[in-house]
C-alpha cells in the first residue's frame, strides 16, 4: 500500500512535468548569420492538458526561440478536445514570427488533416512542408528547410515506398545547410543518403520507459529498443533530433522519459 501510495506522485511528475532539453549542431554548412539561431521544436502534443497551462506556455516563451517546428501528431483522432488544445497554445502562447510543421500519422487518422491544415496557415501563420522545401534567410544569407508528409500507411515496407517517392519532391541543394521536418524516427535511416544535414522527428514518445545507458524500451509499433527513441544521433554526416514528445496518448505511463520542449542552437564553424 506504502508503495501503490508513493509512486503515483512520482508517475504524476514523469507524465504531466516537462524539461526543455538543448543541443547546439555545429556545421561549416550553417551561415555566419545563423550562428546561434534557435529552434524550438514540439512534437506529438496529442491533446496534452498541460500545453494550456502557463507553466508551458511561459518556459515556451522564455526559450525565445527564432522558429518553431512541429515534427508531426499535433492532435490525435482518440483525445477529445486535441485541436482545442492546439489552438489555444497558438493564441495564447508568444510565438516566433514563423512556425513551420509536418504532418503525424494522427493528425491524418481523424480525416480532418486539411481541414486543419489550411485554417491553422490561415489564422495562426503555420507553414506546412507537405513534401515541399522553404529557404529562411537572415542577413542576406539563407538556410533550406524541407518537410515530408506521413505516409499515412502503418506497415513499414509500404510506408517506407511512399516516403522514398516523396524524397523526389524534395530539391535538395547541397551547397546550404538543409534541415528536415519528418514525424517517424522509426524511419530515419531512409534518409541516410539523401543530403539533409539535420532531421527534426518524434513519434516514439521516447520508448515510454527510458532504461539508463540503454533509451527507450519500446516503441508505438511494438518494436522493443527501438533504434533512435529519443536525443541527438550523429550518422555519418547527418545529424537526427529526435523529440521524447510532449503528449502521453496510450495507457502505458512515461518513465524516466518526461515529455519536452526541445531547442536546437545551430553554431557556425
Amino acid at each position: 500500500m506504502i508503495l501503490a501510495i508513493s509512486i503515483k506522485p512520482f508517475l504524476r511528475w514523469q507524465n504531466e512535468t516537462f524539461v526543455i532539453t538543448k543541443y547546439e549542431i555545429k556545421s561549416e554548412k550553417i551561415p555566419k548569420a545563423f550562428d546561434g539561431f534557435k529552434i524550438a521544436v514540439l512534437a506529438d502534443i496529442q491533446g496534452q492538458g498541460f500545453v494550456t497551462e502557463d507553466d508551458f506556455i511561459n518556459s515556451f516563451n522564455r526559450v525565445e526561440a527564432d522558429i518553431l517546428v512541429i515534427a508531426g501528431d499535433l492532435v490525435d483522432e482518440t483525445i477529445s478536445g486535441s485541436t482545442e488544445i492546439m489552438e489555444f497554445f497558438f493564441q495564447n502562447a508568444r510565438l516566433p514570427e514563423k512556425i513551420y510543421a509536418s504532418s503525424g500519422n494522427h493528425d491524418s487518422l481523424g480525416g480532418m488533416f486539411e481541414k486543419l491544415r489550411l485554417g491553422w496557415e490561415k489564422e495562426f501563420n503555420v507553414v506546412f512542408l507537405e513534401n515541399k522545401s522553404t529557404e529562411i534567410v537572415k542577413d542576406g544569407e539563407g538556410i533550406n528547410l524541407h518537410g515530408i508528409s506521413d505516409p499515412r500507411v502503418w506497415e513499414y515496407n509500404a510506408a517506407a515506398r511512399v516516403v522514398r517517392n516523396s524524397i523526389n519532391y524534395i530539391d535538395v541543394d547541397n551547397d546550404k545547410y538543409n534541415i528536415l521536418i519528418f514525424h517517424r524516427a522509426n524511419m530515419l535511416d531512409i534518409f541516410e543518403d539523401s543530403g539533409f544535414d539535420l532531421i527534426l522527428s518524434g513519434h516514439l514518445h521516447g520508448g515510454q520507459v527510458r532504461l539508463p545507458f540503454i533509451g527507450g524500451f519500446k516503441s508505438p509499433h511494438g518494436e522493443w529498443f527501438p533504434k533512435y527513441s529519443g536525443g541527438k544521433y550523429n550518422v555519418n554526416d547527418n545529424v537526427y533530433i529526435v523529440s521524447r514528445g510532449v503528449g502521453n496518448p496510450v495507457s502505458a505511463p512515461r518513465i524516466f522519459n518526461r515529455p519536452e520542449i526541445v531547442v536546437v542552437i545551430l553554431k557556425s564553424v
